[in-house]
């Protein structure tokens, strides 16, 4: 009886160093894995847009992922921003430690992944767009769980929002069909301009617009069209095959450029319409 006594006591003894030792190789486990390697997801919002931004990888407006650390070989999807605008974050994991920028045609042209040495305002809910011109990829820095954490995004600067600008965007009377439209781009200001395509649509979800993306790749044919002062053009706009069906609000993005004291000068203008 006592024999029993001991050989239960001594199964529970072993049973209890077997589960502890499966709680320590849990833990163990657990320290092992790398947050940076975890896919986290933030949104940028700028100019009611919003943008969505992984710390694993770039995804674009084809639906194509790369890997953060091979930065050629990819169509991308930038977010237009202007000298002091606030890009604001939202769902970040962990803490902002520093924010980098890698200009885009180094990376791409030269392969050089220097950053650039720009002191760059931010908190823990935005970033300013620092007062520089071109494009570029910005590295948000955090820590997560005591570990290390990289989120990247693609910004087209430019030193003006547009609102400075006089330009009238319109849809023609009794052109709105469920493929398109026909717009009428009048240039009040006293610059020559130019509209160049091609366009971005975006649907308004909730409270935020966010960028749709094709449903079929396709390629614009890319055109210039100059409005001087006081004058009109129009545009036709076809999205059915790039785009589909379309059902509930969205905008159309445009782009336009000016030239003022041998510079030019990039920004956008939308035209809202339902479906």
């Amino acid at each position: 009886m006592a024999k029993k006594k001991y050989y239960l006591i001594g199964g529970i003894i072993l049973l209890i160093a077997i589960v502890c030792i499966c709680i320590m190789c849990i833990l163990n486990n657990k320290e092992d894995v790398d947050i940076s390697e975890i896919e986290h997801k933030i949104n940028i919002i700028t100019n009611d847009t919003i943008f969505e931004s992984y710390t694993g990888s770039f995804c674009y407006k084809k639906g194509v992922c790369i890997d953060k650390t091979g930065f050629e070989d990819f169509d991308y999807d930038p977010i237009t921003s202007y000298f002091g605008n606030k890009l604001y974050i939202s769902g970040l994991n962990g803490v902002i430690k520093s924010v980098k920028l890698f200009s885009y045609n180094k990376l791409i042209i030269n392969k050089t992944k220097d950053p650039e040495y720009i002191n760059i305002d931010y908190t823990n809910e935005y970033i300013i767009t620092p007062s520089i011109r071109g494009t570029y990829i910005f590295e948000i820095n955090a820590t997560y769980e005591n570990k290390p954490i990289s989120y990247y995004f693609l910004v087209e600067i430019n030193e003006i929002s547009g609102d400075e600008v006089n330009v009238q965007i319109d849809i023609k009377e009794n052109t709105l069909t469920d493929n398109g439209f026909t717009m009428v781009i009048k240039n009040q200001s006293d610059k020559v301009i130019w509209y160049r395509n091609p366009y971005e649509i975006e649907k308004y979800d909730m409270e935020h617009w966010k960028r749709l993306k094709p449903v079929n790749e396709f390629e614009f044919k890319y055109s210039t069209y100059e409005i001087n002062k006081n004058d009109s053009i129009e545009v036709k706009i076809d999205w059915e095959y790039g785009y589909g069906k379309l059902n509930g609000k969205y905008r159309l993005e445009n782009s336009f450029v000016y030239e003022e004291n041998e510079s030019g000068y990039q920004f956008a203008k939308y035209l809202e319409f339902e479906k």
